[in-house]
Parts: C-alpha cells; sequence; structure tokens
C-alpha cells in the first residue's frame, strides 16, 4: 500500500464525488501534496486530519487499500536504526508538545510496520517507559507526561477511524480499567488490536468500578472481556473487589487480563481466562478466538 492517495481514491473511500474532494483539497479542508506533474496527493496522515476534523469515517476501505477490518500495510522496510531514530523523535516531540510532528511520525510507523501491535509494542511503549523515567528523574514535567498522554489518545483515536466497523456477526469484545487506574492508552490500544482483528468492540474507560464493569458485562454479554491493569493503589482492596467480579462474570465470557500492574505476584492469587504481555500476544488470541477457538478453562 501507498501511503499517499489520489482524490479519486478518497472520493471512493469516503463515497463521496471526486469534486468535492478536489473543493476540500483547493480550500484547505484537505492538506494536499503535488506530484511534479502538478497532480495532486494525500498522504495518510494528511486523510487523518480531515477525517479527526470533519468527524468522518472510512466507508470502503479497499478504495485506498484498506483491507475489510485492518490496514494492508507494507512490511516494515526501516533498518533497526532508523526504527530507533523514530522511537527518539516521538519520544521528543511528545515532550515538545509537537502534535503534528507526532502525528507524522505516528501516521509513518502504523503505515510502514505490521498492524497496530507494532505502534503498540515498539513506539509508544518504548516511549512513554523512557518518559516516565524522566518524571522520576526530574527531567520531564507532569504537565509533558500528560499532555503527551492526551495526544497519543487523540493519534488513535484518528487511526480508529481507518478501520472499518465489523458488520453486527463480529464478536463482541469489551473492556475498561478498574477503579483507580486512569491510564487510558492500554485499554484503547487494546480496543483499536481488536478491532483491527474483525471484532465488534465497546472500550468502556479508565477509573470504572468492578460493580459498573460487571453491570456492563451483564447487560452486553461480549464474547471477551478485559481489564486492563496498569495501577494497583491498595493489593488487598484490588484482589478483593476483582475476585467479586471474576466470580459473578457470566458463564461464557472470555476473561482477559494484562497490564504492567499484574506483578509476578500478583496475578497468581487471580483467576482469568487468558492474560497477555503485549499487544501482539493480544493480536494473536484476537485473531485464535475470532476463529473459534477459546481457553479451555480459566488459569490461576
Amino acid at each position: 500500500m501507498d501511503d499517499s492517495f489520489t482524490p479519486k481514491q478518497i472520493a471512493l473511500a469516503l463515497r463521496v464525488s471526486e469534486s468535492s474532494v478536489k473543493r476540500w483539497c483547493d480550500r484547505g479542508d484537505i492538506r494536499t501534496d503535488r506530484t511534479v506533474g502538478g497532480h495532486r496527493r494525500i498522504p495518510l496522515g494528511f486523510l487523518l486530519e480531515f477525517l479527526e476534523s470533519t468527524n468522518r469515517r472510512i466507508v470502503n476501505p479497499n478504495a485506498i487499500g484498506l483491507e475489510q477490518v485492518g490496514v494492508e500495510r507494507i512490511k516494515a522496510s526501516t533498518t533497526k536504526p532508523l526504527a530507533s531514530e523514530l522511537v527518539l523523535q516521538f519520544e521528543k516531540s511528545l515532550i515538545d508538545g509537537d502534535e503534528s510532528s507526532c502525528r507524522r511520525i505516528f501516521s509513518y510507523w502504523y503505515s510502514n510496520n505490521d498492524g497496530f501491535a507494532s505502534l503498540a509494542d515498539d513506539l509508544i511503549r518504548p516511549v512513554f517507559r523512557a518518559i516516565g523515567r524522566g518524571w522520576q528523574e526530574g527531567t520531564v514535567d507532569t504537565y509533558q507526561e500528560r499532555r503527551g498522554c492526551e495526544i497519543t489518545v487523540r493519534l488513535i483515536l484518528e487511526l480508529r477511524r481507518l478501520v472499518a466497523e465489523p458488520g453486527g456477526m463480529a464478536p463482541l469484545a469489551m473492556g475498561g480499567t478498574p477503579s483507580g487506574d486512569r491510564y487510558q492508552l492500554p485499554t484503547l490500544a487494546s480496543e483499536m488490536v481488536f478491532r483491527e482483528q474483525g471484532w465488534r468492540t465497546a472500550n468502556l474507560g479508565s477509573d470504572i468500578p468492578f460493580s459498573s464493569l460487571l453491570s456492563a458485562a451483564r447487560k452486553h454479554m461480549p464474547k471477551l472481556f478485559w481489564v486492563s491493569v496498569s495501577h494497583v493503589a491498595d493489593e488487598v482492596q484490588f484482589l478483593s473487589d476483582y475476585t467479586h467480579f471474576a466470580s459473578r462474570l457470566p458463564k461464557g465470557i472470555i476473561l482477559l487480563v494484562g497490564g504492567r500492574a499484574l506483578s509476578d505476584d500478583l496475578r497468581p492469587k487471580m483467576v482469568y481466562s487468558a492474560h497477555c504481555d503485549g499487544m501482539r500476544q493480544l493480536a494473536a488470541l484476537a485473531r485464535t478466538l475470532k476463529n473459534g477457538s477459546r481457553p479451555e478453562t480459566p488459569q490461576n
């Protein structure tokens, strides 16, 4: 897949007239590059900006080289030093609050690597680990870390528009983070991975009481419910609330857990159907479960 498109491709993808797309380009609603011959080309990053600003969604993904449930991407062609350079550039851009630069790096990585899992595991995670270390050492201010989170959330939501919504027969995955856990990125990334793999999704958000998570599961009866845990303030209280939630989850719902706060000491005390340490594992699990397989018995 090329990382830029013609107005005709965009028109087919949005199911509007080509003249409308050209008019949007001429007005500056869609930022546009020009070839040597003067023809309009619309890079992926500019398309994402337009979708975000107009609240539009891709209707016909095949028109711009997208599969029904995701993006048909070029296999990674960057060398390791270049990938490392992009990680450093993304870190600096987030700390500086340079959202345009972040968007360009984000879009480039997504277009040239194999799925959102690579973006999450190889770009977002190492950058936020570095920012977290900087915050602890006093080289990164609190506002810079929080602003970086907000920028990254917006970028993920922009990319989400490129992934076609699965049909009504697709399995439903639902989840969020429990009370006291305000980290939005892991649960948002989980939603994106499931969506790419052809699942319908319902991300309930962060800092949700287990009682409320249970109500949502009982009402909507998803095939899978994920619990993302990035922060545990009181381990005893967390285990009590989690155990109550897990024991009352309707039979047949797959319970998936993950997150950096689930230490080797904490996780064995929990009952669940599956555990993932990263988004690549999650993508593989989502593919397996969508094809009909499932964990045989809860693990602990």
